[in-house]
């Protein structure tokens, strides 16, 4: 991972979540306290984790891929780059590489992010999914940046 120069100043950064979620991965859901424990340890702004957890309707237990998708949303300017953040976090691939993840995976979670903003249609999420389902198939059932930000791949904001 690349370093982030340390401030006193508690904002939370690209590289401090693919911290968390090194931390976190392996749960499918993270009980509200220790995910306040862990981002508390990594010294992030409460007032985040809080806008988060409303965001998303989160209790008492988080499931952890739903939140960090909402965290990559509240750390970037549009749902594209949101879900570019969110590919570079979870992939498999070396850093700087095609960022790739499981089309399975992108499809639960570009539709749980769009459902979540409220704007895009269900006719406009279905017509992502639709355009992107070849190249999921040529790509071995992977999809990254690259395939949702290609210029004949309809807006992933629905805009």
């Amino acid at each position: 991972n690349r370093f982030e120069t340390p401030t006193d100043e508690k904002v939370i950064t690209p590289g401090l979540l693919g911290v968390l979620h090194k931390q976190l991965w392996s749960q499918e859901t993270v009980g509200v306290d220790d995910l306040k424990e862990k981002w508390g340890q990594l010294s992030l702004p409460a007032e985040r984790l809080d806008e988060i957890l409303t965001l998303g309707n989160f209790v008492a237990n988080v499931p952890w891929l739903k939140f960090l998708a909402l965290s990559c949303t509240s750390l970037e300017s549009n749902l594209t780059e949101a879900v570019s953040l969110l590919c570079k976090i979870l992939t498999k691939d070396a850093e700087g590489g095609a960022a790739r993840i499981e089309y399975g995976l992108f499809k639960q979670l570009y539709t749980y992010l769009a459902e979540v903003d409220g704007n895009i249609t269900e006719e406009h999420i279905e017509s992502v999914i639709a355009y992107l389902d070849s190249d999921a198939a040529k790509g071995e059932g992977m999809i990254g940046p690259a395939n949702f930000t290609h210029s004949f791949c309809p807006k992933l904001s629905g805009q």
